[in-house]
Parts: C-alpha cells; structure tokens; sequence
C-alpha cells in the first residue's frame, strides 16, 4: 500500500514530533510500504527534510520528499529570469531547473522579469512585497508555491505563506497560480507516481483532502495540526487524532 503523508501537522510540530508519528511511520517502512511526505511547506530543501526526518528517528530518501517547491519550479523554464522569494529549499528547486534567480539591489532590477515565486518565507519584509508588486505590475507571472494562511508550530499557529501571498495580491489584483496541494502542478508531480492502493493523511480539508480528492485516492484526515471546519464535499475515509491512529486503524 502506499502512504502520502503530509508533515506539518501529521508527522510534526516545527521541530517536535507529534505522539507515535515516528513509530507509525517506521512501521509501515518496517512493513515496506511505499511512503512518500508531501508537503506545502517550501522552506527546506528535500535534503534539509531527509536530515530532520534521521534526526526524529525515521530513515527517509530524498526521492520520497515532494514539495510545493519542486511544483513550483514545474511552472518555470530553463533561462527564466525569476524573483524567487523564499527559503532554501525554493531556492534550490528553482536553481536546479536552470532558473536565472535575479538578486535586485533596486526597484528597477525587477522590471521585466519573467516570473515571481512566493513561498513561506519568515523575514518577508516591506522590502520583498515592494520587489514582488513592482515585478508583477510590469508584467512577471505571479506562482505562489502554496496558500495555506497559517503554520503550526508546537502550541501555536503563526501566519503561512498565504498570508504573505495576501499581501501581494492586495497590493496588484494579481491572483498567482499555485502549485502546490492541491492544486494542478503537485497533482502533475503525484500522479505518475500513484500505486493502486494509497491514502493521503493530513491535517487541512482544503488543501490534503482536497487534493486526496482529485488524486483519487482515500483520505485520512487527523487533528493533531490545524483544524478546519468540517466540509461535506471532501470524503474522509478515515479520521484521528494522529497518524499512528489512521495506522493502528488501516493496518488492523
């Protein structure tokens, strides 16, 4: 069987592994099923991710790592001049399809660029919106790596990349396209990779259920992050509190 196991909010809290989401996971490696994390977070590279997840206990490989920012850099072509506005692992998913990553020391060096990438980033300034807005308004194509409006870290939720996504778009009436869950371009990077029988958990309806849905595939749906209120339209074929609960539930 194979799992899709999104991170924040299911796996961990920022750095504190949520109760049994080791062990459920070293359970179903143990058992060998195909496990994969998916998540919306572009921070950290997927070599970042591999070295977090042995640092909690559990033996991951960079190919089971997706993120919003490789679809990211699915929507961008060897040679674009982009602005990327993010973290490392944006940086580097975007370096390694052969973007031209442009460092603005002034308004005018965004002028014409080819695209803006938005992805969480913790010291978003006035400075990073101005680039972003400027470069967008002269005709960049605006992607955001994802939309999810908060984070969760241990005991509290902090603004998420959606927030500053937000803020752009106030300031252009520029929507962006997205690309991660659930939308087109992490649907694209999944969909060849999808065994019969497989089950995304996660914490979000409108981002992991949602993109469950258009995958086909089922849904657990755990409370251990953020929680959103119930939507009809989004089949749950499992709901817990944790992972190890939609394990201990899946694998009796």
């Amino acid at each position: 069987m194979q799992w899709l196991l999104d991170l924040d909010g299911v796996v961990w809290r920022m750095d504190t592994p949520i109760d049994g989401s080791v062990e459920a996971v070293n359970r179903l490696l143990a058992q060998g099923h195909d496990v994969r994390f998916v998540t919306n977070n572009s921070s950290l590279s997927r070599s970042q991710y591999v070295a977090k997840l042995g640092r909690m206990g559990v033996e991951a490989q960079r190919d089971q790592i997706l993120t919003s920012a490789m679809a990211a850099a699915t929507l961008v072509k060897p040679g674009d001049r982009v602005l990327a506005i993010g973290e490392l692992g944006l940086v580097e998913e975007l370096e390694a399809v052969g973007a031209d990553l442009v460092v603005p020391r002034s308004l005018e060096d965004v002028v014409g660029i080819d695209s803006v990438v938005l992805g969480w980033y913790r010291k978003f300034s006035y400075i990073d919106m101005s680039n972003a807005c400027v470069a967008i308004l002269s005709g960049a194509r605006f992607v955001a790596t994802n939309a999810d409006p908060t984070y969760p870290l241990e005991r509290l939720v902090v603004p998420g990349t959606g927030a500053l996504v937000a803020s752009v778009v106030t300031a252009t009436s520029v929507s962006p396209t997205v690309a991660g869950k659930p939308e087109d371009p992490m649907v694209g990077l999944l969909r060849p990779l999808l065994e019969e029988h497989t089950i995304m958990v996660g914490d979000r309806l409108s981002t992991d259920g949602r993109f469950a849905a258009r995958l086909g595939v089922e849904f657990g749906l755990v409370s251990s992050g953020i929680q959103e209120a119930h939507d009809h339209e989004i089949p749950v074929s499992l709901a817990a509190h944790s992972l190890a609960e939609i394990v201990n539930m899946r694998l009796v």
